[in-house]
Parts: C-alpha cells; sequence; structure tokens
C-alpha cells in the first residue's frame, strides 16, 4: 500500500493490476496495470518526485525489479534488486530502502536507482531475516527482524549508517500478550514514533524515537486482527491504514482506524 496526492495505491500478489482508492472516502477510483509486474511483493510513494515504487519479484533465482512508475502507470524507470526478496520504503531525502531478506542487509537506491550504499547487518546468527526497515533523519535505520524458520528472536532494531546495532526492542515488555511474533512491517510518524505490525501475534505496537515501548494501538482481541502485514499512516487525517490477512486461508481486507 502506498498514498500519494490523496490516493491509496494497493499491489496484489499474482496481479499486474494496480487499485487506486480514494484516501478520503476510501472509493475505488480507477485501476491501471503493467505489463512488466510479475509478482509485486511492495509498493511506495515520494511525494517529492511523485511517483511510486513497486518491487517485482521475477521468481527464485532470477533478476528482480524495482520499477518506479507515475501514478497513472508510466513506466519511468527500473532496476535490478538482484535475486532476494525485498520489501521498500522511501525516506525523507527520497532514496529507497530495500530490506533483503536472505542475504541480511538494506540497499539504499537513489530516486533513479543508483545504488548509494549497502548496508550489512551484524553477522551474529540470531540477528537474521530483515523483513522492512525505515530511515530516520538522523540517517539511522530502523529495521524488523524476524527469521520465519527457527528460534530467532524477532525485534525490531536501530542500526546506524555502518550497519551497527545500536538499540533494539523484543516485545517482552507486553505482559498480557508474550514475546511479539513477526514484526513485518514498520511505519514513522512526524515525531519519529515508529508503529509495528506484528503478523502473527495480530498487534500493532506504537514506539518512541528510541525504541521504547509507549502503547498498543491494534489488537486481534479489540480490533478483530487476523494478521496485519503491511501498515501505513495516513498524517494528514490521523488514520492507520492496515492490510490484514488471514493466516489459515490467506484471504485479505484492507482496514482503516482512527488512532
Amino acid at each position: 500500500m502506498a498514498i500519494l496526492e490523496n490516493e491509496l495505491f494497493i499491489v496484489s500478489e499474482e496481479s499486474s493490476e494496480i487499485d487506486v482508492y480514494d484516501s478520503i472516502k476510501f472509493s475505488l477510483s480507477r485501476q491501471w496495470s503493467l505489463e512488466e509486474l510479475v509478482l509485486p511483493k511492495d509498493i511506495g510513494s515520494c511525494d517529492r518526485n511523485k511517483c511510486l515504487y513497486i518491487f517485482d519479484f521475477k521468481g527464485i533465482g532470477l533478476s528482480n525489479e524495482i520499477l518506479k512508475v507515475d501514478p497513472n502507470g508510466k513506466l519511468l524507470k527500473k532496476w535490478s534488486a538482484g535475486d532476494d526478496f525485498s520489501r521498500l520504503s522511501v525516506a525523507y531525502d527520497s532514496n529507497v530502502i530495500a530490506t533483503v531478506y536472505n542475504k541480511n542487509k538494506l540497499s539504499e537506491y537513489s530516486p533513479d536507482g543508483q545504488l548509494i550504499r549497502e548496508i550489512k547487518l551484524s553477522p551474529d546468527p540470531g540477528i537474521r531475516g530483515p523483513l522492512h526497515a525505515i530511515k530516520q533523519t538522523n540517517g539511522h535505520f530502523v529495521v524488523s527482524l524476524g527469521y520465519l524458520y527457527g528460534d530467532d528472536l524477532h525485534r525490531v532494531w536501530m542500526v546506524d549508517e555502518d550497519g551497527n546495532l545500536t538499540k533494539s526492542f523484543v516485545g517482552e515488555c507486553i505482559s498480557s500478550s508474550g514475546q511479539m511474533d513477526y514484526p513485518i512491517s514498520l511505519s514513522i510518524d512526524g515525531n519519529g514514533f515508529v508503529m509495528v505490525a506484528y503478523r502473527n501475534s495480530g498487534r500493532v505496537l506504537l514506539l518512541d524515537s528510541d525504541l521504547e515501548y509507549r502503547r498498543e494501538i491494534l489488537s486481534k482481541e479489540i480490533r478483530e486482527l487476523q494478521g496485519p502485514s503491511r501498515i501505513l499512516l495516513h498524517e494528514s487525517n490521523g488514520q492507520l491504514i492496515v492490510a490484514d490477512i488471514s493466516v489459515i486461508n490467506g484471504g485479505g481486507r484492507i482496514m482503516i482506524f482512527k488512532i
């Protein structure tokens, strides 16, 4: 999901069609498609350059791509993103941040796809599987990690420009919920506060800019979340948009909450 100029853009796996909604009324306004898309996994937006970025997964061992398009679906640029799965975010400086899941690193690209740097995370065997990353205004990164297979701790980390781990949030402080599981998506507000969606725990938590726990925003008990897999803060109206995926049958829905 991505918001650009009061429109909500949604990609779905195994579809080349992008659904566009009015982000105020949340009514479907139009659709467009890209022939180049094979398996879109994520989408991000850049307000400054008025464009969208889509990560397209071509297949295991193949050269995946990041596509830069305008709001009407015109392809502006595309570049190779390697052979690994990635999720995207667009930073305050318009750079594109891609997590590289199996290679345990972040890739930072210029708005036109030039690789600026690769940030390799700690080689500690317990630190693997970056799922999503956002760049803070001080140049550091907030990264969610949760290796799907194994007993690794599922954490939210703060890393510096060299990939050094400086702070972390584990999630054990939530007394009624236990260990938070699979922090799959992040969103950040204008104050640097971080929202974290935990897919397997069915929760969205709010952390401050130092990754200190503030409160639970959404939970499966109160809001009937099944598997929040993507969150997006619409700051202009204070709404949190959640892509909620059933972990049982794979069905999905878009939910909007006032926070």
